[in-house]
């Protein structure tokens, strides 16, 4: 295991280093140990080798802590972090923590409690670095994969939106998967035809150091020219196999390419030029932050709106639903189209809003007989929403257009059902083309 220990104060280097020392022979594992006194120098050293642990300190000269980890965090994700500092400050805790830091080590402390933790910490690098082969994997592409599976039952519309928001939402796998919304698209799109067919299934989540791999079973009760119609109709060439009930996607897991030069553009550039958020093209694609166009009293208006609604359609699959829950619903679509329109940033999610709210002025009793098919679609567009509200003013997003083509194009799709069945020639399949 390769240890680094970051802290500008030779006495506190040493005394972690001998700490490393009794380790090592207390639980014969074979460590090898770097130091450096600043977090330039930590970020140096994790370009140039395979780091596993690091212990951090935060004040430092040249680069603090706090800085280190955000580079390091975001250049080598998988580098596990541990700060060790006196500062008993919440604040600065609760900062390196949110920049990816695994612990907070408060100074001093016990070399006892300081070796037990060590031997935690080591268990979950290897546990983390560890690829076996499974007998019992569910792809159908590999048995070498990690240990470990996400699954998800699938048996109504609640539980495949659970599936969208963790995927995209609260396990923010756009870092680490490209092109996720399109591939939950799809995923959402076999679901919801089992679902329709009454079919329940389940959704399994391996990976391993390259390739993350999603899994469905249940196919068998899908035709097979319908399951490949499908997949073909999504924009990507997502690499999948069916074999027998599974049917198996393979992702390659996105990778940030080491660039020793970039850190130091970036903290000069930062230096000079503070208002430079994006200090290098090369790095564009992987920067996300978060947006203010909509002020405070604004955005909380837009979330208990964005609530609201997202609980009238979740009714939609209900028998009981009513026009008056129709006019509910349509209210606080245009109440949400308002609050977008004030600026040029969310024009477009706006305009999408009102052609939805137009729409059930137009159909709003067609929309109510057809509520329960309709329901997938209107899942879909309000889980956007809420994602698109998330990334966009609170765990970032890659643009300001983030999702419009997505939501302008469900909205589309939606009416397209009833443009379609005034015309009487769409296939059912075809609804739930989203």
């Amino acid at each position: 295991m390769k240890i680094l220990i970051v802290d500008d104060i030779s006495d506190n280097r040493e005394m972690l280093g001998r700490l490393m020392t009794q380790y090592s022979r207390k639980y014969q594992v074979e460590t090898e140990v770097f130091y450096a006194e600043h977090g330039k120098d930590c970020v140096d050293i994790c370009n140039e080798r395979s780091i596993d642990l690091i212990f951090m300190d935060i004040i430092m000269p040249v680069m603090d802590g706090l800085e280190a980890t955000k580079i390091v965090k975001k250049e080598h994700p998988s580098i596990m972090i541990i700060v060790v500092s006196s500062e008993n400050d919440e604040e600065i805790k609760s900062q390196i923590l949110q920049a990816g830091a695994e612990d907070y080590v408060l100074k001093p402390f016990s070399s006892v409690i300081m070796l037990n933790r060590l031997n935690n910490y080591s268990k979950l690098i290897n546990s983390r670095n560890s690829i076996s082969y499974q007998p019992r994997a569910i792809n159908t592409f590999t048995h070498s994969v990690y240990s470990y599976q996400l699954k998800f039952f699938i048996s109504n519309d609640d539980e495949l939106a659970q599936f969208w928001e963790t995927l995209l939402v609260r396990l923010n796998f756009q870092k680490h998967i490209s092109d996720l919304s399109d591939f939950v698209r799809l995923i959402f799109r076999l679901a919801n035809m089992q679902l329709h067919k009454s079919y329940k299934c389940n959704v399994y989540m391996e990976e391993n150091e390259d390739n993350f791999y999603f899994t469905m079973d249940n196919m068998k009760l899908l035709q097979a020219d319908i399951i490949s119609k499908s997949i073909q109709k999504c924009p990507f060439n997502f690499l999948h196999k069916l074999e027998g009930d599974f049917l198996s996607f393979t992702l390659p897991r996105l990778t940030t390419e080491t660039r020793h030069t970039s850190v130091t553009d970036t903290l000069s550039i930062e230096e000079t030029s503070p208002a430079l958020s994006l200090p290098s093209a090369e790095i564009i694609k992987d920067t996300l932050q978060t947006y203010d166009f909509l002020d405070e009293d604004a955005l909380e208006e837009f979330e208990l709106v964005i609530s609201k609604l997202q609980i009238e359609i979740m009714l939609m699959g209900s028998s009981s639903l009513t026009l008056d829950d129709i006019d509910i619903m349509n209210e606080h679509i245009k109440q949400l189209s308002s609050l977008l329109a004030i600026s040029n940033d969310s024009y477009v999610i706006a305009t999408a809003l009102n052609d939805l709210s137009i729409l059930l002025d137009e159909y709003s009793e067609p929309f109510l007989s057809m509520s329960s098919d309709l329901s997938a679609m209107m899942i879909s567009f309000i889980n956007d929403l809420i994602m698109w509200k998330e990334m966009m003013f609170n765990t970032g997003a890659p643009s300001t257009d983030f999702l419009d083509s997505s939501m302008s194009s469900s909205v589309q799709m939606i009416r397209a059902v009833f443009v379609c069945d005034d015309q009487g020639s769409e296939d059912m399949e075809d609804i739930f083309d989203f």
